[in-house]
């Protein structure tokens, strides 16, 4: 075990040691988290700026613009669709919903002429967005069916009853809130500082796995073999090296994002173990990809490919639930997905190890796996 702790002791201060390791390690998280959580991502309470276009001019068309109004999530505003065209040209607008003609005949016919939306390039909410039009569209046509059937029984016209069901019926409101205090979602800041968080520990342990290739190819690693010290050992001091790194920067970083940004992690034990298990999935997934490439410039290249493309489909970047849905299908294979969903439990719900044992359990087969793999894959000589 002195072994093992006196090559920890090396690797940890060959990396502490260098100014521009705790830039990447603490300043570049800090910084990302600040720009894409707190200046450009607002409050989170903005609502989508859209636009209507009533090509049908009929009782439902309005109807449905008002309920499209009643939307937490949607800013809707009436006009022409050259207007509309010129608001998404100005940036004033997100996208269009265009009501086509004979929309109440298509409706009142049960062959439902569906709604279009044309969203603008850069917008990324379309999901969300298509959600609260399709939810608007279904309502619609259970009012209109339940209106058309009270007709066929001899009561009076159709639009009289949907208008006696649309205004009457009182709408289902629901009140959240937050199990822990000042949090009632994984707000945009929240988010981002988890998701950078552990995008910053692959990127970290990435360039220190590299190490392991580097003293190969200066023949340290022979001569450490040449000495009194088996092979396990001196994996065991990279090893513990490398998680003991990982967590001064995740420690740190959940400190810090505390003291600036007011971040509450939520459950100590809980936490404790889903970074332990998370560091563990990252260094195996850094050992398998080390095993696989010859020197640390094809490590940087193919493990910066592989890190930055699965944060982008795991939601590290921005919610998953805006994500394609083939996306969100993929990202139940990368064990960022499974972090971000622990972490998701511990700080907006309150949960504790008992809650996220399933995802411990997920990110504990993830490390299992790369470890086995990379472990006897890696070369020696």
């Amino acid at each position: 075990m002195k072994k093992i702790w006196a090559l920890c002791w090396l690797e940890l201060k060959q990396i502490l040691i260098k100014p521009q390791s705790y830039i990447l390690m603490f300043g570049m998280p800090l910084i990302f988290t600040l720009i894409f959580g707190g200046l450009l991502g607002g409050s989170g309470n903005e609502k989508v700026n859209i636009s209507l276009v009533d090509q049908d001019g009929s009782t439902l068309s309005d109807s449905y613009y008002k309920e499209i109004k009643k939307s937490d999530l949607i800013s809707i505003e009436k006009v022409t669709y050259e207007e509309a065209k010129q608001k998404i040209k100005n940036k004033k607008s997100s996208g269009i919903v265009i009501i086509p003609k004979d929309f109440q005949k298509s409706i009142v016919d049960g062959k439902i002429e569906k709604v279009k939306f044309q969203l603008s390039a850069d917008f990324t909410g379309g999901t969300s967005v298509e959600q609260v039009l399709q939810s608007a569209t279904k309502k619609m046509e259970i009012e209109v069916a339940a209106a058309r059937d009270s007709e066929q029984k001899g009561a009076a016209s159709w639009e009289k009853i949907y208008e006696t069901i649309h205004t009457k019926a009182e709408p289902f409101s629901l009140q959240k809130e937050s199990i822990i205090s000042g949090e009632e979602n994984l707000n945009n800041v929240t988010g981002r500082a988890a998701g950078f968080s552990i995008l910053f520990v692959m990127i970290v342990m990435l360039s220190a796995t590299g190490t392991i290739l580097n003293t190969r190819q200066l023949g340290i690693w022979y001569r450490l073999l040449g000495t009194p010290t088996a092979k396990a050992q001196i994996l065991g001091g990279y090893i513990l090296s490398f998680f003991l790194i990982g967590w001064i920067q995740f420690g740190t970083l959940m400190l810090l994002t505390n003291i600036l940004f007011g971040i509450q992690w939520g459950n100590l034990l809980g936490i404790i173990i889903l970074v332990s298990v998370l560091l563990l999935a990252v260094i195996g997934l850094a050992l398998l990809l080390a095993s696989i490439v010859k020197t640390t410039e094809q490590q940087s290249a193919l493990g910066n490919i592989v890190v930055v493309s699965t944060c982008m489909i795991s939601g590290l970047y921005w919610p998953i639930e805006i994500e394609p849905e083939w996306m969100q299908t993929v990202a139940n294979f990368v064990p960022q997905t499974w972090a971000m969903r622990g972490f998701t439990e511990l700080i907006v719900r309150g949960g504790t190890l008992a809650d996220i044992a399933g995802y411990v359990g997920i990110l504990t087969l993830f490390a299992g796996a790369f470890f086995i793999v990379g472990l006897t894959r890696i070369r020696y000589d």
